[in-house]
């Protein structure tokens, strides 16, 4: 399969950090930042490169185990890198959570702050796109569903509004 990656300038890592994340970006053709919660959020996770590499939004999750979401966004990008699939605002995904169609939404930009600062870093002052992998509650229902899991709307927060 042919090469499918942008021409992109990446920026002088100042860090280990982002020594380590531009490697892996080269490497692999994106990273996952993980971000555990804390007092002001739940955890999210969130991919850097897909959108400079491959011309495709950047994905986020919020509010499952960071290990499950760096899995899930990793089944994410090797479907991008290969060509396999593109993920796109409205669509939903049964490959990416056993038993369960993960729906994907655009990031509303005023949420690119708190949730995909690296990839700001990354990208500078070029525009990029990102969406986030909603996932849903045992009965299959999403945040945006009346009857969703009152007890997980606060682990989920849609970022598709501002």
């Amino acid at each position: 399969m042919p090469d499918c990656r942008m021409a992109f300038a990446f920026p002088i890592p100042e860090d280990d950090f982002e020594r380590e994340l531009l490697s892996n970006i080269q490497t692999y053709g994106w990273a996952v930042v993980k971000v555990p919660e804390d007092e002001e959020g739940p955890g999210f996770a969130f991919t850097v490169g897909l959108w400079g590499n491959y011309n495709h939004p950047e994905m986020v999750m919020v509010g499952l185990d960071l290990d499950l979401m760096h899995h899930v966004l990793n089944l994410i990008g090797d479907a991008v890198q290969t060509g396999q699939q593109g993920f796109e605002d409205g669509q939903r995904s049964p490959e990416l959570l056993e038993g369960y169609d993960c729906a994907f939404v655009r990031v509303a930009a005023g949420h690119f702050t708190e949730y995909l600062g690296t990839a700001l870093w990354l990208y500078g002052q070029q525009p990029f796109e990102a969406l986030q992998c909603v996932w849903p509650d045992s009965e299959g229902l999403y945040p945006w569903q009346d009857d969703f899991n009152p007890e997980w709307r606060e682990l989920q927060p849609l970022l598709s509004t501002p």
